[in-house]
């Protein structure tokens, strides 16, 4: 193990549930490939009491807390025992303790929600909070996500692209987790138009001329990326239909998806409709890569 203290971390963000299995697995699998450490971060909401019932005294929840991060650290263990772990007990609401966690690690990873409609309107969306605002890539993992065995061939990391800038952003993290995973790189470009009936009339009229522009993008981005590594395979689709919906379909059986954090910049970063429906949708881990992270091929 060569992690050092001075190693960024994979920070494996754990709410002591079966949704996060699958990440907690998958923090592993990450810390091992890129030898560093890893840490396990786990939130304690601060008690708000609600009349007529009592005041809630935080130190109530504490031993809970505790026992939510042994317990997760001793299966990290388990699983790599050469591991370098550090554990973090954090206090406050989810999404902003998580992004503060983020600050000097390389990776965060968190399971993925099942909470779904009014629940999840009022408790947040702590995943998409967080990869709209962390200070480095986030990994949000199915509960149920098990690593692929090094000696299976056949894995691949699906790279999703909207425009042309897009690949100086992705494909660096792209390529260095397919090296690591000794995977293929698959580039997925998806076209739909908001309107249902001109999208149906526009397929049919003039499908192929949208297929032809779709190449041309993923030819002129990806350009550079052929010329740095020629040993790296790289497949690339242009379908027509939603993104997400197209990703997702990419997705089964992938190692993993990398897309880019849209709209940074603003007051307040947002994932976009897209990847905010990819991250509930895709069988595979999706890892949401913000413009600083990555670089562009020369």
């Amino acid at each position: 193990m060569t992690a050092t203290p001075t190693t960024a971390p994979v920070v494996l963000a754990t709410d002591g549930t079966t949704a996060s299995d699958g990440a907690l697995r998958y923090a592993v699998q990450q810390a091992q490939m890129h030898e560093t450490g890893l840490r396990v971060l786990h939130v304690m909401p601060v008690p708000i009491p609600v009349p007529p019932l009592r005041p809630m005294e935080s130190v109530d929840l504490e031993p809970y807390a505790r026992a939510v991060i042994s317990r997760a650290a001793d299966q990290v263990r388990g699983l790599a025992p050469e591991l370098i772990v550090s554990t973090s007990l954090a206090h406050g609401g989810r999404v902003r303790a998580i992004v503060a966690g983020s600050a000097d690690a390389q990776l965060v990873v968190v399971g993925r929600e099942t909470v779904h409609g009014l629940e999840r309107l009022l408790t947040g969306a702590t995943t998409a909070g967080v990869a709209a605002n962390a200070r480095c890539a986030v990994v949000v993992v199915p509960g149920d996500w098990q690593p692929r065995e090094r000696a299976e061939r056949g894995g691949s990391v699906v790279v999703g692209i909207r425009r042309k800038d897009d690949a100086s952003h992705v494909m660096a993290e792209a390529h260095r987790q397919a090296v690591a995973l000794d995977a293929s790189i698959t580039v997925v470009h998806a076209w739909q138009l908001p309107d249902p009936y001109f999208d149906r009339i526009e397929a049919r009229t003039h499908g192929e001329e949208w297929q032809a522009l779709g190449e041309k993008l993923l030819e002129e981005a990806l350009g550079p990326w052929h010329d740095q590594y020629p040993y790296l395979a790289i497949e690339t689709r242009v379908v027509h239909g939603h993104p997400a919906t197209v990703l997702a379909a990419a997705a089964k059986g992938a190692d993993l998806v990398v897309v880019r954090r849209a709209h940074e910049g603003r007051p307040f970063d947002h994932l976009g409709a897209t990847v905010r429906a990819l991250l509930l949708a895709s069988p595979a881990p999706v890892e949401v890569v913000p413009a600083h992270v990555g670089g562009s091929a020369t």
